[in-house]
């Protein structure tokens, strides 16, 4: 038999073989637990309260100052070993899941315990792409001046920009 032809029937021999192998059977993936939704940052109260136990921020409110301006506020409790001084509430500004540049705000500190913080976030820095930008979320969080943060939450908060 020819080369050719003794590499064909080895060929076959191998395919029938692997012919009478068992299958392995594909386990499926236990379907992902969805992610729980985002707490929505709002115009009215919520009455929610952080947990007085941990670091937290809860019913985070907003008020509309302008095309290019907000004022946000949050509830927070401040229970980390981080200091009593020192220690602030930050702010950034997400479309899509991408933190944007064009937008700052005066950082407002905290104390121990708990209380209320209130940010105004400002439109228009570092040369926006355009006059009007949509976001959808914003991330409230607390910091050491300086140094590092330490709790971070994301709301959801749809809103258009002006310049």
């Amino acid at each position: 038999m020819a080369a050719s032809g003794r590499f064909l029937v080895q060929t076959a021999i191998v395919i029938l073989a692997a012919a009478s192998l068992p299958v392995p059977r594909l386990i499926a993936a236990a379907p992902a637990t969805p992610a729980p939704p985002l707490p929505e940052c709002r115009q009215t109260s919520s009455a929610e309260r952080p947990k007085a136990t941990t670091d937290d921020l809860a019913n985070c409110l907003f008020e509309r100052l302008g095309g290019g301006r907000i004022r946000v506020t949050a509830a927070y409790t401040y229970a980390s070993s981080l200091g009593r001084q020192n220690i602030f509430l930050g702010v950034d500004v997400l479309a899509a899941g991408n933190r944007l540049k064009w937008f700052g705000y005066r950082p407002a500190p905290i104390t121990p315990s708990s209380g209320t913080a209130s940010i105004e976030v400002v439109f228009g820095l570092n040369n926006p792409p355009t006059r009007t930008l949509i976001t959808d979320q914003i991330e409230l969080f607390m910091y050491i001046g300086g140094g590092q943060i330490f709790f971070r939450k994301l709301f959801n908060l749809r809103l258009e920009w002006q310049l």
